[in-house]
């Protein structure tokens, strides 16, 4: 390994559709210097780059996504040197979108990983050189259409271009009483009779030993069952890849997309999704940088290493979609030739609902963690405003957090780590260990 200090920082969810305003690349400087102040400079692109070449896809991660070619450019101002494309927006322009952000990004020399060919490609990590300090960064999303996965290829099929990902499983805890209601529920109304079918005619595995299928979702009254689970293959080949990125590089790293909740706060992440985080240190990860339900969650320091369960959004740019497809328009009810603007205020009722009216998603930190032979010294973290209260194109734009935006963001800190045992303080404008 590498004897010389070395520092890493990561972001939420890069949601950019439109190139910035002239007058905001002067208020970026203060985000972009402490970006570009370190050697390893992550974030997750969550958008496809292409000029609406192609068709949009029957099913989208909630909005079909895509951001011209031509605006990465300004997305570069921030010095990044990696880029993840894990996420549930990859296929939202079907396989010539996906192919078109991995050729974009070759195209510009930018290292990127999450998304391939085939499944070995999208798995494989990136492999940074800093300076003699060589990262291989994975990015796995845990949040997709079963139908944006990517495949390998046998004998006789090609591979299947698509996104690197971690499948998961939930069981619900029940009473007897309640048990024995959702079994007579589902013999009164046949709910069961096309999944009993499947059984029957080999299509469909039965469910596990314990458990009861109803509808689309698994009951048990074990509570040993119960809970959410990493699919066990998935996990095990992600592990061994971080494992053998590890004998060969000084460092490794993951990020991590992930929609889903304990089902009992959003700002808490699934317990599947803490099994594999603290899976990726054990295995060799140096941290764990989450992303994807757009606003923060908790931060564990676990053996020392920081899991980020989720940064929130660095950039928000959901309003300004320049297109969207017909699917929209009819599943909100909006004329098919509205512009994308007229459509999205539809299914936001008029401004009422929707991420870029909720407060917390516009609030961000900017970790920065320093390593020396393989142990962190160091985590300080600067906190982001993404201009919530700014009604131009600079709203969803990150600035650094001063005065009362910054006790706010720490607030926020704090609370969603305060589960994970670990306590955060304010000091000449930086969050850091308490």
């Amino acid at each position: 390994m590498n004897d010389r200090f070395f520092t890493v920082t990561g972001t939420g969810d890069s949601l950019f559709v439109t190139d910035f305003p002239q007058e905001y690349h002067s208020a970026m400087h203060g985000v972009a210097e402490w970006i570009g102040a370190c050697d390893l400079r992550l974030t997750n692109l969550e958008t496809n780059l292409d000029d609406f070449g192609g068709c949009a896809s029957a099913y989208s991660g909630g909005t079909w996504i895509n951001t011209r070619k031509e605006c990465l450019a300004d997305l570069q101002r921030f010095g990044f040197n990696f880029y993840g494309t894990a996420n549930n927006h990859v296929m939202d322009y079907s396989y010539h979108g996906l192919l078109s952000t991995i050729g974009t990004l070759d195209a510009a020399g930018l290292a990127h990983a999450g998304t391939g060919r085939s499944l070995a490609e999208a798995a494989a990590p990136a492999v940074i050189d800093c300076g003699g300090v060589k990262a291989a960064v994975f990015a796995v999303d845990c949040s997709f259409a079963d139908a944006s996965r990517a495949g390998n290829p046998t004998r006789k099929i090609g591979p299947r271009p698509g996104v690197n990902y971690l499948r998961h499983s939930t069981r619900y805890l029940v009473t007897a009483q309640q048990m024995a209601e959702l079994r007579r529920i589902a013999d009164e109304t046949h709910l069961n009779f096309q999944k009993n079918q499947s059984i029957a005619t080999g299509f469909q595995k039965p469910e596990p030993e314990g458990c009861f299928l109803f509808g689309a979702e698994l009951f048990t009254t074990d509570g040993k069952l119960a809970g959410s689970f990493c699919n066990g293959g998935d996990k095990k080949r992600l592990l061994q890849a971080i494992t053998d990125a590890k004998e060969q590089y000084d460092y490794v790293f993951i990020l991590t997309h992930c929609h889903g909740s304990d089902e009992v706060c959003q700002e808490n992440p699934p317990q599947y999704l803490t099994e594999f985080a603290r899976a990726c240190i054990d295995a060799g990860c140096s941290a764990v940088f989450g992303g994807g339900c757009h606003s923060l969650r908790g931060i564990e320091l676990y053996k020392g290493f920081p899991i980020f369960y989720s940064l929130g959004d660095f950039i928000y740019q959901g309003g300004e979609v320049e297109h969207l497809p017909a699917d929209f328009m009819e599943k909100w009810g909006a004329d098919v030739n509205a512009t994308a603007k007229e459509a999205l205020g539809v299914r936001s009722q008029g401004g009422k609902v929707g991420l870029q009216f909720q407060e917390k998603n516009y609030q961000s930190v900017l970790p920065r963690l320093r390593f020396e032979k393989g142990v962190m010294t160091e985590l300080t973290m600067l906190p982001l405003s993404l201009n919530y209260r700014r009604k131009d194109r600079l709203n969803g734009l990150p600035v650094v957090a001063e005065g009362e935006e910054a006790e706010k963001v720490l607030q926020v800190v704090r609370s969603v780590s305060a589960a994970f045992g670990s306590k955060w303080k304010l000091a000449d404008g930086l969050i850091l260990p308490a």
